[in-house]
């Protein structure tokens, strides 16, 4: 399993100038590669003798590789855009799918391979143009005693140098090994909400409720006012700002949602989390003009996906369930109507919280969806 740590770079003036133009070089370079794969000639051959570019030759090869996994996702998304068509016109529609623009990088950044780039104590080396010649600069880092660890046990992938508001980090991707998946245990089920930000439910009994909508609701509006404020001044970097400042508190709220979920699993000895599908949800769900805004913002896919790689590391096995009707089938006799609100109540008498039936509905689920839409009974 691939993990990533972000480390500080210290870097003098003279070592920022030259990581900024490599960065710069970088991006113009890929990009110049994708329109010649795209409008001239194919690049599978191409070797860094056919490429004229200001870099060491580590990174030209790193920027053929990137230029064509680009090239590849381009070509796979026309691909499937082309049989979205055909179909239409087989149907007789005259709606048309369009084509996907170009992709082109523009955030400057820079991809080393693990060869081309060394930690040494609180320095990390690696090659930029200096004068015209490939050399090496030592930057000045500052890892903590737990990144000094896993980087001297782990063996280490591509390391990206990328900006992150005013500041150049590096983001370093290394291997862990996965614990094995126990064979006896109890089966959690994890509803993911709006009003509810997550609720999990045991095959043992246990339940609990994870964060708090209201907040986040609260958090989200006030942010949204004051990007809608600060546009009216044209004041763009403070929009900005703002928008970066709103993504880190919420990658917070889902760290800290996904971890209590996984200490929870741990304590209960859960062997398998089965969460839904949600791949369709801002497609399907019945929207209103008050929770719209919270919908199509809501990072649902990070929450789970945060979920699962932190319960793989903890050795607990992830499943994905269809989510059809799970907040409005009574699990007693199997009747399906909505709830009332949050209060779910059954002819037969059943009642819950509505969230908690998804939850419950869920760890019962036996109908597995695959992330590529097929299904097959578990």
């Amino acid at each position: 399993m691939q993990l990533s740590e972000t480390i500080k770079l210290y870097m003098t003036n003279k070592q920022k100038d030259f990581i900024t133009q490599t960065m710069n070089e970088y991006i113009k370079t890929v990009n110049s590669l994708v329109f010649v794969a795209l409008n001239v000639e194919p690049i599978s051959k191409y070797t860094t003798a056919d490429v004229a570019a200001n870099l060491p030759s580590a990174l030209i090869n790193q920027c053929i590789r990137d230029a064509k996994s680009i090239i590849r996702k381009y070509d796979k998304k026309c691909r499937k855009i082309s049989a979205q068509n055909k179909k239409l016109e087989k149907q007789g529609s005259a709606i048309r799918t369009k084509e996907p623009s170009v992709p082109l990088l523009k955030r400057p950044c820079c991809y080393i391979n693990n060869q081309n780039f060394r930690i040494m104590n609180d320095h990390i080396e690696f090659p930029v143009i200096i004068d015209g010649r490939s050399k090496r600069i030592s930057v000045r880092t500052s890892l903590t005693d737990r990144q000094k660890q896993i980087l001297a046990d782990a063996r280490l992938g591509t390391m990206r140098i990328v900006c992150k508001g005013s500041k150049i980090v590096a983001q370093i991707v290394y291997e862990v090994s996965e614990p094995g998946y126990p064979d006896e245990g109890n089966i959690m089920g994890v509803d993911l909400g709006i009003k509810c930000p997550a609720v999990s439910y045991i095959s043992d009994g246990s339940v609990k409720f994870y964060g708090n909508g209201r907040k986040n609701r609260y958090m989200r509006r006030h942010y949204s006012y004051l990007r809608k404020k600060l546009q009216k001044t044209n004041h763009i970097d403070a929009v900005i700002r703002i928008n970066n400042k709103e993504q880190r508190i919420m990658k917070d709220i889902d760290h800290k949602i996904s971890h209590d979920i996984i200490k929870t699993a741990v304590a209960h000895d859960v062997k398998i989390i089965k969460l839904e599908r949600l791949s369709n949800i801002r497609s399907t769900t019945r929207t209103s003009r008050k929770n719209n805004h919270s919908l199509h913002n809501w990072p649902f896919f990070r929450l789970s996906q945060y979920i699962e790689y932190k319960a793989r590391l903890a050795g607990i096995k992830v499943e994905y369930v269809d989510p059809s009707y799970t907040s409005q089938t009574c699990p007693v006799c199997g009747r399906i109507h909505h709830a009332n609100d949050r209060n779910y109540t059954c002819k037969c008498g059943f009642h819950i919280h509505r969230d908690l039936l998804g939850a419950m509905n869920i760890c019962n689920s036996t109908e597995y969806a695959g992330d590529r839409d097929i299904r097959h009974t578990a």
